[in-house]
C-alpha cells in the first residue's frame, strides 16, 4: 500500500482566492489579528482531496465563509472560494452517499416568503463550481430557523440528520431535528427540546440496527464541583432518552474520612460508540485528595462505559506532565472499522505546537504513542481540530488525519493546518513540517532533570548529549526515565536517542 506524505498547509497570506470582494480579501488574509475564525466542517472527497469549510468574523459582524480544497499529493491548497455575507450560514460539506460528487447544505431564510429552507448544492470531485441546475430548496418551516456548527450528520441510510432552533419571545428557544434525503425529500422532523437556553450541537450515529443517534453534554453533579456526563440517545422517530454517567473513576478513604478521588472533568469531552452498549468517553482527568484541594494532578483519560447498566467498565489515564496544571485537553477520539481506536490530546508543559496521538484497542490496550511537534505552528484559540480517518484511493483507511486552526508563532499569521499519521505511527518518507517521536521529553528548557517517556512499542538503546561544539558530554545506556542535567553548563545541547531497532532521533534541549 502506498505511503502518503504528511501534509502541512498554512494558507492565508499567499493563497489565490476566488473572492467576491477583493478589498475584503486583502484585509482579512494579510492580517488576521482582530478577526474571529473557525472551522465548521471537514470532509475527504473520493479523489483524496480534503475540503475544509471555515467562517470569518469581526465582532460583532460575520464577514463570510471560505471553502479550502487541500491536496495530500501536491501538499498545497489547490482551490478555494470565499463567500462574503454579513449573516453567513453554517455549511455542511459531505460526499454524496447516493452517487458521485459532493454535497453542500445549509439553512437559508427567504424573507419574501417568511420561510426557512434547506439549500442543497452539488459539486463535482474536481471543481468548486456549483452546479446550480441541480440545486434543491427544501421548505423546512415558516419563519426564521437557525442551524449550529456540528449539528449535521449523515447516517447509515445516507440521510441528512440536522438540528435547528426557533427563537422564543423570552430569549430561549426550541430545538427541532429533521431527516432529509440528499436529493431533497423531507422525510421526518420533530421537536427535540422545548424552551431551552443552550443547544447541544454534537450529533452522531450510535447504532445502525436499530438506528439510534446520540449527543452529550455536562450536567450538574451532586458530589463536589464538576459535572457528570449526560448521553442523549435519540431513536429513528426522534424520541429521546437521557442516560447520566457518573464522573467518578475511583475513590478511597484516607486519614479521618478524607477521600481521594479520580474523576473526569466533563466539558472538553468526546464520546464514541465501540459496539454493543459500550462507549468510550475521552475527557480531562483529575486526581485529588479531595474536591477542594489545591494539589490536584491533571491529565486526560479514556473511560469505557456500558450504557445499558450505566456502569464504568475500565479506564486509562495519560498524565505526562505531572504537576498542578489544568490545561490538559482531549482533542478527539476516533474508531476505525477494524476496532482500532485513535486518541489525540495535548497538555500543558509541552510546547503549544505539539499534540500526542495514541493508538489502542477497544479494551484500552495501548499499541503505540506518538509525540507530534510542528515547526512553530500552534493550535490556536482553544479550538479543537477536526479529526477523521484518512482513506486512500481504494477507500481503505490508512491512518488518522486532522485539520485545525493554527498560528505561526514566528510570523503571527493564522491559517489552516492539516496532518496525517499512518497506522504504524509514521508520516511516510517526507516528514514535511512535523516531527514525530515515539517519546516525549520535558521540561524544555530544563534546570535539573529532563524527564523521558517512551511509547510502549519501542525500546530505547542509548541517549547521548552533545554540546554546540559537537562534543559528547553525557551517555545513558541503561536508565531512560530521566537525564540529570544539573551539573551541565547553561546552553543548548543536541540529544540523540537511539532505539534497539537502530532508528535514531535528534532534538534540541536547552539547559537554563
Amino acid at each position: 500500500m502506498k505511503k502518503h506524505l504528511l501534509l502541512f498547509v498554512f494558507a492565508f497570506a499567499a493563497m489565490a482566492l476566488h473572492a467576491q470582494d477583493e478589498d475584503l480579501y486583502s484585509m482579512v488574509h494579510q492580517d488576521m489579528s482582530g478577526y474571529g475564525f473557525g472551522i465548521e466542517s471537514v470532509t475527504q472527497q473520493r479523489n483524496g482531496d480534503i475540503i475544509a469549510v471555515t467562517h470569518i468574523s469581526q465582532y460583532p459582524v460575520f464577514l463570510g465563509n471560505i471553502f479550502f480544497k487541500m491536496s495530500p499529493w501536491f501538499q498545497s491548497v489547490t482551490d478555494s472560494v470565499f463567500v462574503a455575507d454579513t449573516m453567513p450560514p453554517y455549511y455542511f460539506f459531505f460526499r454524496n452517499p447516493h452517487g458521485e460528487g459532493n454535497i453542500r447544505t445549509n439553512l437559508e431564510y427567504v424573507e419574501e416568503l417568511d420561510s426557512t429552507y434547506v439549500h442543497i448544492c452539488h459539486f463535482s470531485d474536481n471543481s468548486f463550481q456549483i452546479n446550480h441546475n441541480e440545486d434543491v430548496m427544501v421548505a423546512l418551516r415558516e419563519g426564521v430557523a437557525y442551524d449550529e456548527i456540528d449539528s449535521y450528520m449523515i447516517d447509515c441510510w445516507g440521510d441528512i440528520i440536522m438540528k435547528y432552533r426557533i427563537d422564543r419571545p423570552d430569549g430561549n428557544y426550541d430545538v427541532y431535528i429533521a431527516r432529509l434525503d440528499p436529493d431533497g425529500t423531507l422525510k421526518h422532523q420533530g421537536l427535540l427540546y422545548e424552551n431551552v437556553r443552550t443547544q447541544i450541537p454534537k450529533l452522531r450515529l450510535l447504532k445502525e440496527s436499530p438506528v439510534q443517534y446520540y449527543q452529550w453534554s455536562a450536567v450538574d453533579s451532586n458530589i463536589g464541583p464538576g459535572k457528570n456526563l449526560a448521553i442523549y440517545v435519540i431513536d429513528s422517530l426522534f424520541s429521546k432518552n437521557t442516560i447520566i454517567l457518573d464522573k467518578i473513576l475511583s475513590e478511597e478513604t484516607i486519614g479521618d474520612g478524607i477521600v481521594a478521588y479520580e474523576w473526569l472533568d466533563i466539558g472538553n469531552t468526546d464520546v464514541i460508540p465501540i459496539g454493543g452498549d459500550d462507549v468510550l468517553v475521552a475527557s480531562k482527568y483529575v486526581s485529588d485528595t479531595n474536591f477542594y484541594s489545591m494539589t490536584a494532578e491533571y491529565g486526560v483519560a479514556v473511560a469505557k462505559y456500558d450504557l445499558r447498566t450505566i456502569q464504568l467498565k475500565d479506564y486509562i489515564v495519560f498524565n505526562d506532565y505531572l504537576g498542578h496544571s489544568n490545561e490538559a485537553q482531549c482533542l478527539a477520539i476516533m474508531k476505525m472499522s477494524d476496532g482500532t481506536v485513535y486518541f489525540m490530546y495535548n497538555e500543558e508543559g509541552y510546547p503549544a505546537e505539539s499534540v500526542i496521538v495514541v493508538k489502542m484497542d477497544t479494551d484500552l490496550n495501548v499499541k503505540w504513542k506518538r509525540f507530534c511537534k510542528t515547526e512553530n505552528i500552534a493550535l490556536w484559540g482553544g479550538q479543537r481540530p477536526f479529526v477523521f480517518l484518512y482513506e486512500n484511493e481504494l477507500g481503505e483507511e490508512e491512518g488518522i488525519a486532522w485539520v485545525g486552526y493554527g498560528k505561526n508563532t514566528n510570523t503571527n499569521q493564522y491559517g489552516v493546518t492539516y496532518f496525517l499519521l499512518n497506522h504504524d505511527g509514521t508520516v511516510g518518507t517526507n516528514e514535511g513540517s512535523i516531527e514525530v517521536r515515539p517519546y516525549a521529553f520535558y521540561p524544555n528548557p530544563v534546570k535539573e532533570q529532563l524527564l523521558m517517556q517512551f511509547s510502549p512499542d519501542v525500546q530505547p538503546k542509548q541517549i547521548e548529549l552533545y554540546d554546540l561544539q559537537g562534543r559528547l558530554v553525557r551517555t545513558q545506556s541503561n536508565s531512560f526515565e530521566s537525564i540529570d542535567m544539573s551539573q551541565l553548563p547553561v546552553g543548548t545541547y543536541t540529544m540523540r536517542v537511539t532505539m534497539e531497532d537502530g532508528e535514531t532521533y535528534s532534538d534540541k534541549v536547552v539547559k537554563e
